[in-house]
């Protein structure tokens, strides 16, 4: 029996197998919606003087632009910690969980994750995607930046919402208990249950989340590089991001399967 204080999200709120199978893909998917914005002509609106981080800037600087530098490089300040707290939870998570458990196409309910940031927090792996994605969508017109978050946000807790019914099964109260002690997606203070005496692979961490690792350097290149004008700033972040992507998507090859 487990506890009924444990109540998993209602069945609407549950992604599907395809969802889940293909998570990193739709996630993708969103992204290339808000870059684009196919609702605005021209495309690409960052390019031209209409990404959030922009239009932010200009707006905290009127009426002389005399302080547009020092706003521009605060918002990219605060881009770099969410940033880099996204990239932080991530490997931490990962270094625990398992790149190929990352990484899978399914569930897998082995055994209860009560290790590292898992003592503070029940999903650290997508509180760190959104973390992430706050950064990121700064590069976006405003009305795509809210509606990517709305939507990454949604895609969250549809995956939450398909991964606890399925632990709660494999793992009966073991889980449930674990479920009463540590919040779902905001962390504690301090730990929720102590440590299960797993320890992090660091290296599978890292292999893991290279793209989030690269999103989180690029933003401190744009923001610490004197040379770098706000204009050029965008191009280097938006072609950072890029490399990081096709970086990650090496370094999956030599992420081993999960076991089945």
């Amino acid at each position: 029996m487990t506890p009924k204080s444990v109540k998993p999200l209602p069945e609407f709120l549950r992604a599907t197998a395809f969802e889940y199978k293909h998570r990193f893909v739709i996630h993708g998917l969103v992204y290339v919606v808000g870059f684009a914005a196919p609702w605005h002509l021209p495309f690409w609106g960052f390019l031209q003087n209409q990404s959030s981080w922009f239009l932010i800037a200009s707006a905290a600087s009127k009426p002389s632009f005399a302080n547009f530098a020092p706003v521009w490089n605060a918002l990219c300040g605060a881009m770099l910690l969410f940033a880099a707290a996204g990239a932080f939870l991530r490997v931490w998570g990962a270094a625990y969980l398992g790149a190929a458990t990352v990484h899978q196409g399914g569930l897998n309910g082995a055994q209860v994750i009560a290790g590292g940031p898992y003592r503070f927090v029940r999903n650290p792996l997508y509180l760190g995607t959104f973390l992430h994605s706050v950064a990121i969508v700064m590069l976006m017109r405003p009305e795509a930046a809210v509606l990517t978050l709305v939507l990454l946000a949604v895609m969250q807790v549809r995956l939450i919402g398909r991964e606890e019914p399925f632990l709660l099964q494999r793992q009966g109260a073991a889980y449930a208990t674990y479920c009463e002690r540590v919040p779902r997606i905001l962390p504690r203070m301090r730990p929720g249950v102590v440590g299960s005496g797993a320890r992090a692979d660091w290296r599978q961490g890292l292999l893991s989340e290279v793209y989030v690792l690269g999103a989180a350097l690029t933003l401190a290149i744009a923001g610490w590089t004197k040379g770098f004008g706000w204009d050029s700033s965008l191009w280097h972040v938006v072609q950072g991001l890029v490399i990081s992507l096709g970086l990650s998507v090496v370094a999956h090859a030599f992420i081993p399967r999960a076991a089945s």
